[in-house]
């Protein structure tokens, strides 16, 4: 007998609990541990040698040339610039705070928005993903003049505005 998926016989005397067991495993060897198939994506300030030419930069750090030479000019990049921050913290997440402080986000600065009321469900979502993917970053920026529960807000404000502006910007 054959199984079609990956062209690997299979054995006609398998026992469905074997298979049962052999399949639902969970692999805690992984590089990351238990759970955690997002890379961790930061912004960081990387500082330049001085005297080193724009071909210099543009191999050590993989920079296109416009970016190596302005890199050069200014003496540092940020690398991961134009990609999302993640860093995620499952001990900082609270699904139990997290969902009404959407909700009150929505009701706050979106409820007049007849398309973004027409998208609840998905903006709500939105904002809730954006959080988990940030909850690390949060209690980094948290400090004496802005608390954790002011990030979180701006945050699902600002991942439910970039959500509305792409659901418009695609359904011209």
């Amino acid at each position: 007998m054959w199984d079609v998926s990956d062209g690997f016989p299979i054995s006609p005397y398998l026992k469905v609990t074997d298979l049962l067991t052999h399949v639902f495993k969970p692999n805690l060897n992984r590089i990351g541990g238990r759970m955690d198939p997002v890379p961790e994506i930061r912004r960081e300030k990387v500082f330049l040698q001085p005297g080193m030419s724009t071909e210099e930069v543009k191999k050590t750090y993989g920079l296109s040339s416009d970016q190596a030479y302005k890199a050069r000019m200014k003496g540092f990049f940020f690398k991961n610039y134009s990609k999302k921050q993640i860093v995620i913290d499952r001990d900082n997440f609270n699904s139990a705070v997290v969902y009404p402080l959407a909700k009150t986000v929505f009701a706050k600065n979106f409820k007049r928005d007849p398309l973004a009321q027409s998208i609840y469900d998905d903006m709500i979502q939105e904002a809730v993903t954006r959080l988990f993917e940030l909850s690390g970053k949060t209690k980094e920026m948290a400090n004496g003049k802005y608390s954790e529960n002011y990030a979180n807000f701006w945050i699902a404000h600002n991942a439910m505005l970039a959500f509305l502006k792409t659901w418009e910007r695609q359904n011209k």
